[in-house]
């Protein structure tokens, strides 16, 4: 199994931070392949004063859920899920055709508990819970691009030029998007758009894009209440926000008008 194709990221669970693992390896080979049941249990562990486990508690408890991983994948018509750490315990997912070859190993296993099994054909846990929204992989970006700049020894409470990109696949959602960019409250320096559709791969679906820049310091919020936002606007219009870069950390190599 090829952890390159597992997503990671932070979120909260009843308002305790959590770090979600999901697993986009081979979801074609076994989703909608009679795997219905989804099979969940926790993994205690010693955590922090926020829920989290420290260094050496969270090497323990990779390596339980590792051990853990490698017996039950090793069984027929089995795909893990994903798990999320929050609380003080991580809680794994597994979906499989039959449970009771899980169920058997997992109680050989003196550190796990809880063992629950549900009926879920559509995989609702997986797409509805473990796999990340568009927003939530935005917002952990954002956090990314912060700690780097604060690596770089970049001041946040300085004033950045941020610039925002979106694409739209037909000209004529794009127009109706710049204008509500125009009218409503929204505030930026320059608006930008490609005049005509842009291609960078030969098999990649043509697009057009926006470019919005806005002056924001970064210690605050703020930019974190823009990206839900633009997420929201785009959609409104059928178009996709793609993200957002500052300063010297932009690699533009688009032509704008």
């Amino acid at each position: 199994m090829d952890m390159a194709n597992w997503q990671n990221y932070r979120s909260q669970v009843n308002g305790m931070p959590a770090v979600f693992t999901a697993n986009i390896e081979d979801l074609d080979v076994y989703h909608g392949k009679h795997l219905s049941k989804v099979v969940q249990f926790t993994v205690p562990y010693r955590g922090d004063e926020d829920g989290l486990p420290n260094e050496d508690e969270y090497e323990k408890l990779i390596n339980r859920l590792f051990k853990i991983l490698a017996q039950l994948t090793a069984l027929p018509n089995v795909f893990f899920a994903g798990h999320f750490i929050c609380n003080h315990q991580a809680k794994m997912h597994f979906y499989c055709e039959h449970d009771a070859l899980l169920k058997e190993t997992l109680q050989q296993l003196d550190f796990v508990s809880e063992i629950n099994v549900q009926d879920d054909p559509n995989w609702d846990t997986y797409f509805d819970f473990l796999l990340a929204s568009p927003l939530e992989m935005k917002l952990n970006a954002t956090e990314e691009i912060l700690s780097m700049l604060n690596s770089k020894g970049r001041n946040l409470s300085d004033t950045y030029l941020i610039e925002h990109t979106f694409h739209f696949d037909e000209e004529e959602k794009m127009f109706p998007f710049m204008d509500e960019l125009t009218l409503g409250k929204v505030s930026f320096n320059t608006l930008k758009y490609s005049s005509q559709a842009i291609q960078t791969e030969e098999d990649e679906t043509p697009y057009f894009m926006v470019k919005l820049e806005q002056e924001l310091s970064l210690d605050s919020n703020e930019i974190f209440e823009w990206v839900e936002r633009f997420e929201k606007l785009a959609m409104e219009f059928s178009g996709d926000y793609i993200g957002w870069e500052c300063d010297n950390l932009m690699d533009d190599r688009s032509s704008l008008n």
